[in-house]
């Protein structure tokens, strides 16, 4: 099991350097043509992708993903202990949310944004099939591509991550603490 999470781990964190990059071309090509193509209907579908990006990176999906392993594997007992029993308390919509209800959250848009993704692609293709904007469509097809592979697979590692680390949450836990000569049984 530790292999399985070990594996996982250099998964996402692969991945999402990888979208990354990916997010970074796409910037670059909006950039580049958003005077001539900007009122275009396949213009419109890809500023809706680019806009899905740029709320992906919002939540800070590698400081989650660090945190769930940290949870998982039990590196550090006491951060371990403190994220448990935040996980066990609700807390009010004025307060921090939890790393998991982020996690959460991430996963949904994760999942949301496949449509735009497929929505842009037949956008694209059908500008392909008339061959307007050669060059523009075939590198649009394929980073759009990537994105909807990238997307699809970090979602699959994702909903891992939170259902393990939800089943962790809700067993319980027995931590003996020793300070001092007193020993303390949580």
């Amino acid at each position: 099991m530790g292999t399985e999470f070990k594996t996982v781990e250099g998964r996402i964190t692969s991945m999402l350097s990888q979208l990354h990059c990916e997010c970074g071309i796409l910037e670059r090509l909006v950039y580049k043509n958003k005077n001539q193509h900007r009122r275009s209907s396949y213009f419109q579908h890809l500023l809706k992708v680019r806009r899905d990006l740029r709320l992906l990176h919002l939540p800070n999906i590698e400081e989650l993903v660090t945190s769930c392993f940290n949870v998982i594997k039990g590196d550090r007992p006491k951060q371990k202990v403190h994220l448990l029993e935040s996980l066990k308390r609700r807390k009010c919509n004025d307060v921090k949310r939890t790393f998991l209800e982020r996690l959460l959250g991430s996963a949904r848009l994760l999942a949301e944004m496949v449509e735009p993704i497929l929505k842009a692609a037949t956008e694209i293709s059908i500008l392909f099939a008339r061959s307007f904007f050669m060059g523009l469509s075939v590198t649009i097809m394929a980073l759009l591509a990537r994105l909807l592979v990238l997307v699809q697979q970090i979602l699959l590692d994702v909903v891992y991550l939170f259902n393990t680390v939800s089943s962790l949450s809700k067993n319980k836990q027995s931590i003996k603490i020793t300070h001092e000569g007193i020993e303390v049984s949580l």
